[in-house]
C-alpha cells in the first residue's frame, strides 16, 4: 500500500546536493543584488533532510515544498512563500520567518524556538489564487487548508503582530513567547502551553483553549471573547482587573489573592522583624504567597528572606524596603514604587515589574553570606521590565536571561557580569548602562 508520503513525493522534484547548492548561491547573490543572482523557485520540490542551517532564502518560493526534518537553524526566510509547504519535524530554532507567508503550512513537531515570525501570516490557506495541486496535497495528508502547528517546540517565539487565525496548535509548546496583538481567533489551542508568555492585546476570539497553561503568562489588553478556557490554568497570569469575572474564565483556574488587613500585615510584619532578630527562635518567618498587597504601605519595610511568591502588590510602595533574598517568584509588582529598595540574592523567575520605579534599586548578588562566605546572585530570570524605571539600578551579576526590558529606562544601570543572554531591549534608554563581562547571547535591541 502507497502512504500519503510516498504518494506526496511522486509530485515533487528532487534536487541533487550539488544542485541545491548552485541554487543556494544563485537565490544569495538575489538578495544581496548582485550580478547573476536568481530567486529560487521551489515550488513543489523535496527538499526533507537537508542542511539549510544559516542559509538566506528571503523572498525564496517554496509553495508546496518538502521541508520535512529538514535543518533551517538560523536560517533567513524572511518573506519567503512557504503556502502549504510541509516542514514535519523541521529543526527552525532562532530563524528569521518576519512576514513570510505559511498559510496552510504543516510544522507538526518542528522546533521553532527563539524564531522571529513577526506578522508572519500562518491563516487558512485560500486556492483562489493557486493551483489545485495544493489543495489536492493537502488532502492526502488528510488534512484540511489549516496552517498546522501541532506539538511544536517554540520557546521565546516572537509572533508579534502574527495572523494565526483558524491554526492547530494542540499541544504546542510556547513558553516564553512573545505574542503582542497576535491573531489567534477560532484557532485550536488545546492543552497548548504559554507559560511566562507575553499575549499583550491578543486576540483570543472564539479560540478552543481547554486544558491550557497560562502560568505567568501576561493577557491584559487580550480578547477572550467567546473563548472556551475550561480547565485551562491562568494562576499567576496578568489578566484585566474585568476580565476575571467574565463567563469565559468561570472553569479555569485563577488565582484568587488573598485579602490582607492592615491589622494583619502589621502583624506579620512584626513577627517577621522578631523571627530575624532571634535567627529563628521566635517569631514567625512572613508568609505572603499570593497575598494581595497593592496599594499597600512598606516603605522601607523589612522583608528579608519574606515569602512573597504570586503575591500582588501592584502600586506598592516599597521604597527603601529590605527584599534580601526574598521569594518574589511570580509576584505582581507592576507600578509599583521600589525606588532605592535592597533585592539582592533574591528569587524572582518571571516577576513582573512593568512600569514599576526601580531607580537606584540593588538587585546584584548578596556577598560574604554564611561562615564561607559565599555570594548569592539575585535571579529574575524571565522578569517584566517592561516599561519600568532602573536609572542607576544595580544589576550587577544578576541572573536575567530571557528578561523583558522593552521601553524600560536604563541610563547608568549597572549589568556588569550579569546574565542577558535572550532579553529583549527593544525600544530601552542604554545611555551610560555598563555591561563589562556581561553575557549577551542572542540579545535583542541592545545598541
Amino acid at each position: 500500500m502507497t502512504t500519503p508520503e510516498a504518494k506526496q513525493s511522486e509530485t515533487h522534484r528532487r534536487l541533487s546536493a550539488g544542485e541545491l547548492q548552485q541554487l543556494l548561491a544563485l537565490h544569495e547573490r538575489f538578495t544581496a543584488r548582485k550580478a547573476g543572482g536568481r530567486r529560487a523557485l521551489l515550488t513543489l520540490y523535496d527538499l526533507s533532510d537537508f542542511d539549510l542551517a544559516a542559509r538566506d532564502l528571503s523572498d525564496a518560493e517554496l509553495s508546496g515544498a518538502m521541508l520535512r526534518r529538514a535543518q533551517l537553524a538560523n536560517a533567513k526566510l524572511s518573506m519567503a512563500v512557504l503556502f502549504a509547504a510541509d516542514l514535519r519535524m523541521a529543526n527552525l530554532d532562532d530563524a528569521d520567518l518576519t512576514r513570510a507567508d505559511m498559510r496552510g503550512a504543516c510544522f507538526r513537531g518542528a522546533r521553532l524556538n527563539r524564531a522571529t515570525l513577526a506578522k508572519a501570516d500562518m491563516r487558512q490557506a485560500s486556492f483562489a489564487s493557486y493551483d489545485e495541486r495544493y489543495s489536492t496535497l493537502l488532502r492526502m495528508r488528510g488534512e484540511d487548508a489549516r496552517t498546522d502547528l501541532t506539538s511544536i517546540e517554540a520557546h521565546g517565539v516572537d509572533l508579534t503582530g502574527a495572523q494565526l487565525d483558524g491554526a492547530v496548535l494542540v499541544r504546542a509548546d510556547f513558553t516564553d513567547a512573545v505574542m503582542r496583538n497576535a491573531d489567534l481567533s477560532e484557532s485550536d489551542l488545546r492543552n497548548a502551553n504559554f507559560t511566562g508568555a507575553i499575549l499583550e492585546g491578543a486576540n483570543l476570539r472564539s479560540a478552543k483553549l481547554q486544558g491550557a497553561s497560562f502560568r505567568g503568562a501576561v493577557l491584559t489588553g487580550a480578547n477572550i471573547a467567546n473563548g472556551d478556557f475550561r480547565g485551562a490554568d491562568l494562576r499567576e497570569a496578568i489578566v484585566d482587573s474585568e476580565a476575571t469575572s467574565r463567563p469565559e474564565l468561570r472553569h479555569a483556574l485563577i488565582t484568587r489573592y488573598a485579602p490582607t488587613s492592615s491589622e494583619a500585615l502589621a502583624n506579620v510584619l512584626t513577627r517577621h522583624e522578631q523571627w530575624l532578630e532571634s535567627r529563628g527562635r521566635e517569631g514567625e518567618r512572613a508568609m505572603l504567597v499570593e497575598a494581595d498587597l497593592s496599594g499597600r504601605a512598606l516603605e522601607r519595610a523589612r522583608l528579608t528572606l519574606a515569602l512573597l511568591k504570586g503575591a500582588r502588590l501592584q502600586r506598592a510602595l516599597c521604597g527603601g524596603a529590605q527584599l534580601v533574598m526574598a521569594d518574589l517568584a511570580g509576584a505582581d509588582f507592576r507600578g509599583a514604587d521600589l525606588r532605592q529598595a535592597d533585592l539582592r540574592g533574591a528569587t524572582g523567575q518571571r516577576t513582573h515589574f512593568s512600569g514599576a520605579n526601580l531607580m537606584g534599586a540593588l538587585l546584584g548578588p548578596l556577598r560574604e553570606v554564611g561562615e564561607h562566605q559565599r555570594s548569592i546572585p539575585a535571579n529574575f530570570e524571565r522578569a517584566k521590565f517592561a516599561g519600568a524605571d532602573l536609572r542607576g539600578a544595580d544589576l550587577r551579576g544578576c541572573n536575567l536571561v530571557g528578561a523583558d526590558f522593552t521601553r524600560a529606562k536604563l541610563a547608568e544601570a549597572q549589568f556588569a557580569g550579569a546574565k542577558l543572554d535572550d532579553a529583549d531591549f527593544t525600544g530601552a534608554d542604554l545611555t551610560g548602562a555598563r555591561l563589562e563581562d556581561a553575557s549577551r547571547e542572542g540579545v535583542i535591541g541592545w545598541r
